[in-house]
């Protein structure tokens, strides 16, 4: 790959410090992710997974910030199936870190951030690799610090889900597999959030609909699976689910609760009633 004078200074200006773990991690970032917290939350809640044994991720694990003129301006975070996870940031650090991470890893299979420092990355890897970048997704951050006041008309009631639930979670998973193919195996998924209970029902008689959160570890948790069967669709489990979730844990203290969701969803719409704001875009780039 040939380096500019740009790169050149930015490789210049700018330092990539290593850690070696987790942990060492959050001790040096946390307090900077923790700013914008809201559209760093991946990536601060893939760290805290990795602080256990019971997470889903595959090594090499890698974990870095950068530095400019002795400020930090960004952080990443490499561990399969997600990729490398960039941070928010105001600098180009696209030379940097791929100096960091190519001698370490060669080419991730994805990388997933915010939209102009991945879109950056990703030329600079495919220049190097003579591999071909491609969007894979875009994904809006939503963000609810209160949510607005609804009647909900739909029975039921939220509840927190158990062992017993097992088998329903383990056929949910099927099926949201097959609907939407994803990074990570979501039968997997669902069902470890199962076990650490973070997985919640809207519950009238048996289970319509079930939403996970992650990142419980930063003052406010992000939903990060929500599912209703095909069959049990069209009757507003969703919109009663995420609105009595998000009353929860504002109520309990939570200082906001977030949510992703594909650009252009109509799921947007629905929470966009509850109060969910936009607060960032992400987007994930793969390389063919």
């Amino acid at each position: 790959m040939k380096t500019t004078p740009s790169r050149i200074r930015d490789l210049e200006d700018t330092t990539v410090v290593a850690h070696e773990s987790a942990d060492a991690f959050l001790r040096r970032c946390a307090p900077w992710l923790s700013q914008h917290e809201d559209l760093n939350h991946q990536l601060l809640s893939l760290a805290g997974a990795l602080r256990s044994n019971r997470h889903i991720h595959r090594p090499p694990f890698a974990f870095c910030h950068a530095t400019n003129k002795g400020e930090m301006v960004g952080c990443a975070i490499y561990a399969e199936p997600d990729g490398l996870v960039l941070s928010e940031t105001s600098a180009d650090i696209s030379a940097a870190f791929f100096h960091h991470f190519y001698n370490m890893i060669g080419v991730p299979s994805r990388i997933f951030g915010p939209v102009a420092p991945a879109l950056r990355l990703a030329k600079v890897f495919a220049a190097a690799s003579n591999r071909t970048p491609q969007i894979d997704s875009r994904w809006r951050v939503h963000r609810l610090d209160q949510p607005r006041e609804h009647e909900i008309q739909v029975p039921g009631e939220l509840t927190l889900g158990t062992a017993d639930d097992q088998h329903l979670v383990n056929s949910w998973g099927k099926e949201y597999n097959a609907e939407k193919p994803a990074n990570v195996d979501i039968q997997q998924f669902l069902l470890r959030k199962l076990e650490d209970g973070l997985l919640y029902f809207w519950n009238d008689g048996d289970p319509k609909c079930l939403a996970t959160l992650s990142g419980t570890s930063c003052t406010g948790p992000r939903i990060s699976a929500v599912f209703t069967p095909s069959s049990l669709r069209g009757n507003g489990y969703a919109f009663a689910l995420v609105y009595n979730l998000g009353n929860k844990f504002l109520a309990s203290g939570s200082s906001y609760i977030t949510l992703n969701t594909g650009v252009g969803e109509p799921v947007e719409r629905m929470y966009s009633k509850i109060g969910y704001r936009i607060v960032g875009e992400k987007i994930s780039v793969v390389f063919r």
